[in-house]
């Protein structure tokens, strides 16, 4: 190995490395702990540095130093970049939306371009280098970080108290009529949104049925715990589909017999009633199962589209100011710091009007194509649930590490697909000695 292949070598052991630093913070260090701990993140005041997250500094660290192992660090971003044209389009149009933004309204709430939809970028460039065991360690570690979560949130349902005060807006505390449990990122949404996914996700790693099942049921009864009623339901949806799925063509291809079948049926009979009854008493998910219904969470969620009543053609088709929109709130009856406009898709048309809008929305969609045409079954589950579930809140158009995470943990599953396709080969040559996969 020459000298400039080695230099090269370190460099992208140190942005591997970084990008891991970068992720750890993402899933550690939540908006409520950074107001804690004095950083203005999410606050309506503070310097503009200081608006974006300490997971994107060590994000973008990690990309310069990933560049720079190939020379010229501009030459091979431009080099990544022409290689996947999805995500060059939606760079591009992430970035356009951004800077009609900056032109017409100022830097005041524009934060989030490049906290919520710039980093994404990041972490594909980064992991367009790394091999599979290098991706497969970035999986690995967002689930690991994803189950402590889980477990704190556990532990917080039960103590019924928050590790980190449950705070928004810089500060401001939130108090509810039943308990929700914040972990380490900080809103009980944004935890079962990531939960969701990680779950979903997992359902491409190989590893022991057992395994499966109990990181499977450990992550839902965290879900219940963070109360999040979208991304329960759709998470149960959507592992009942994928076993529906799987049990019909391992039906049709002959690897499931009459035994199986039976004693599956039998054991969750008896495991069902005996889980509900153990959650029930518990007291798990009781915002779940008592509030399915339109109570007021809900019906805001209706409410936000009377915001057409106060816009002309005008606003309609150019937007309006952060300013202007969180008078418009007011004005249908949301409260300042605890309620919001809870639909993305509505945001940004309000924001960036009818012609940013279809920019913004052209650009999001080709980087979801960029993760769908690559994905395993799991992982098209993942990107379903997450556009629905993400609909149903201000996400996207707010500070959030979801979309980043969502891009890490999707690429990183890439590491896994040598490993799918000789359990693929060995399910259609069960004859043949295949290695049926790799224990994560």
């Amino acid at each position: 190995m020459n000298t400039a292949s080695a230099q090269a070598g370190i460099f992208q052991r140190i942005g591997y490395a970084i990008a891991a630093s970068a992720l750890v913070a993402y899933l550690t260090l939540s908006p409520a702990l950074l107001s804690a701990l004095g950083i203005p993140y999410d606050a309506p005041y503070g310097n503009f540095l200081f608006k974006l997250h300490p997971g994107d500094y060590l994000l973008a660290v990690a990309l310069a130093f990933s560049l720079a192992g190939q020379g010229n660090p501009l030459v091979a971003l431009l080099a990544r970049l022409r290689e996947s044209p999805p995500l060059s389009l939606y760079l591009a149009a992430i970035a356009l939306a951004f800077v009609y933004s900056l032109l017409r309204y100022g830097p005041s709430g524009s934060a989030f371009f490049i906290d919520t939809l710039m980093m994404p970028v990041a972490i594909v460039l980064i992991v367009s280098r790394l091999n599979d065991a290098q991706l497969r360690g970035l999986f690995r570690l967002i689930v690991v970080l994803v189950v402590v979560n889980a477990a704190i949130g556990l532990a917080e349902a039960a103590l019924q108290h928050h590790l980190v005060p449950y705070t928004v807006a810089g500060g401001v505390p939130v108090i509810e009529d039943k308990f929700r449990a914040t972990a380490l990122l900080g809103h009980p949404l944004e935890n079962a949104l990531i939960t969701s996914l990680v779950l979903l996700a997992s359902l491409d790693m190989s590893m022991q049925l057992w395994r499966r099942w109990a990181l499977s049921g450990f992550l839902i009864l965290a879900l219940l715990a963070f109360g999040g009623r979208t991304s329960f339901l759709l998470t149960v949806m959507a592992l009942l589909a994928y076993a529906t799925v799987n049990a019909g063509q391992g039906l049709r291809a002959g690897r499931y017999g009459y035994l199986h079948i039976v004693g599956s049926c039998v054991a969750a009979l008896f495991a069902l009633p005996a889980l509900a009854a153990l959650v029930w008493s518990s007291g798990l998910g009781e915002r779940i199962f008592e509030g399915l219904y339109l109570d007021d969470s809900a019906t805001v969620r209706f409410r936000i589209f009377s915001v057409f009543d106060y816009l002309d053609l005008y606003d309609v088709l150019f937007g309006i100011s952060p300013a202007q929109i969180q008078e418009l709130s007011a004005r249908i009856g949301l409260s300042r710091n605890l309620e919001a406009i809870e639909n993305f898709w509505l945001f940004m048309l309000l924001q960036l009007g009818v012609f940013g809008f279809a920019t913004f929305v052209i650009g999001l969609f080709s980087g979801l194509w960029l993760l769908w045409r690559r994905a395993g079954t799991g992982a098209r589950w993942t990107l379903l649930v997450f556009v629905i579930t993400a609909s149903t809140t201000n996400s996207l158009a707010s500070k959030t590490s979801a979309l980043t995470l969502l891009f890490a943990m999707l690429c990183g599953l890439a590491g896994y697909r040598s490993t799918r396709q000789l359990t693929s080969q060995a399910a259609r040559r069960p004859n043949m000695s295949v290695r049926q996969g790799v224990h994560a």
